[in-house]
């Protein structure tokens, strides 16, 4: 068979893969060379012409590698202190976890951390082997901190950035409702990313950072998108189980045609006890009327706000954020919600591409990165390729980053 490839081009064949692209392909053997998947042909095709390893998967599910919209991979926290600052996030981990494509943020800590160490970290993730992009800004100063001064000129220059965010509709965070500045703010801001995701080909969307105990919740934005213009997809409100009545809000929000993104790590199993469980929340949401291609799962991963405490007491602890939250949940949501594995799958991949402008992502196509995981019949990992590399082989990690081998030594 011919197949198109660069001269002395490795080719990697995944033989007896079940695709799920996310919609079912059925058996199929594909071909990937260099970072790219250069065919996908039914199992079994003569390929002994070609020069490549082969890995049966023997009927093993194939998926699209997790696109992860929301990770603090210079650590978040710093709420209860310098100590609570988690640590900066490692590439085994991001991948071990079944996520090949990670959207970085500042988030609360705009202080101790800046913009230049958050591109820093991610051209660091990207030399791993991974794909790696960030966010412009933090999520509570109004105006946010940059890298070249301007949120047009970081999404236009600089070739990580693909957005501003996450961004607190209230200038003063979670303490207040907004009392218009705020969201007059956001408003600006999002123009800003708009104009210069038009200029630069991408999707220069802002993340929503939305205070969820209060009574506005999302109200403020319905009010900017009506009076604006601003397209509704230009914001993805983050983390919306976390109370219902921001569910409530959310969903009004997908009924729009919004995009809708569940937090995989707000939960009462995790010591968020307000919030409803994220594979809960999937279907409340359907159930709602929203549409399967709105709605997207991000893990807030490597975050570490306070440990949600009521009355009187105060947070002690810092609540960790972990990144395998996300491959629970669509696990959960498969399994135990026994919703299609399609459906689930998009939240986690091509939803969250066409979401953030990643067009070379998050699907199993000719052409598109070779970005897969492939899962046993219990929807576990079993092996990880990232950008035509394989980094998790039969659940083990194969290829580390720089650093990793030794803090897992030091630590031991």
């Amino acid at each position: 068979m011919n197949v198109p490839r660069s001269a002395n081009q490795t080719l990697l064949i995944l033989r007896n893969a079940d695709v799920h692209a996310p919609a079912a392909l059925g058996l199929n053997d594909i071909v990937i060379g260099g970072e790219r998947i250069l065919a996908i042909v039914p199992a079994g095709a003569d390929l002994s012409a070609l020069d490549a390893e082969e890995i049966d998967v023997q009927g093993g599910i194939v998926t699209p590698g997790f696109v992860d919209n929301h990770v603090h991979t210079l650590g978040g926290g710093g709420g209860l202190g310098f100590s609570s600052r988690a640590p900066e996030i490692q590439a085994s981990q991001l991948l071990r976890a079944g996520v090949t494509t990670i959207i970085g943020m500042l988030g609360f800590d705009a202080t101790s951390k800046s913009m230049a160490a958050l591109v820093s970290k991610t051209k660091g993730l990207a030399e791993d082997g991974m794909s790696a992009y960030c966010l412009t800004g933090a999520t509570l100063e109004h105006p946010v901190p940059t890298l070249t001064g301007r949120i047009r000129t970081d999404i236009a220059f600089v070739q990580e950035i693909i957005g501003v965010g996450e961004l607190s509709i209230s200038e003063l965070g979670y303490g207040y409702d907004s009392l218009g500045k705020g969201a007059q703010y956001v408003a600006e801001a999002a123009v800003a990313g708009l104009l210069a995701g038009r200029l630069s080909r991408k999707a220069g969307y802002c993340c929503l950072q939305v205070p969820p105990y209060l009574k506005q919740v999302l109200k403020p934005m319905f009010d900017v998108v009506e009076r604006t213009g601003i397209p509704i997809t230009q914001f993805i409100p983050s983390h919306v189980n976390q109370t219902d009545s921001y569910m409530e809000d959310a969903a009004a929000w997908g009924l729009k045609g919004g995009w809708v993104d569940i937090g995989a790590n707000y939960s009462p199993e995790n010591n968020y006890g307000r919030s409803t469980l994220p594979h809960k929340a999937y279907v409340q949401l359907r159930h709602k009327g929203v549409a399967a291609d709105r709605i997207l799962i991000s893990s807030d991963g490597n975050g570490a706000p306070p440990k949600e405490e009521r009355g009187e007491n105060k947070p002690k602890v810092a609540n960790y954020m972990p990144m395998r939250a996300l491959h629970a949940t669509v696990r959960r949501i498969v399994l135990e919600e026994q919703v299609p594995l399609a459906d689930a799958l998009a939240c986690v991949t091509s939803n969250v591409a066409r979401a953030t402008g990643l067009s070379h992502k998050g699907e199993i196509a000719v052409g598109k990165d070779a970005d897969l995981l492939v899962l046993d019949a219990e929807l576990q990992i079993v092996h990880v390729i990232a950008r035509g590399q394989v980094f998790v082989r039969d659940g083990d990690p194969v290829r580390r980053g720089m650093f990793d081998d030794v803090l897992i030594r030091e630590l031991s």
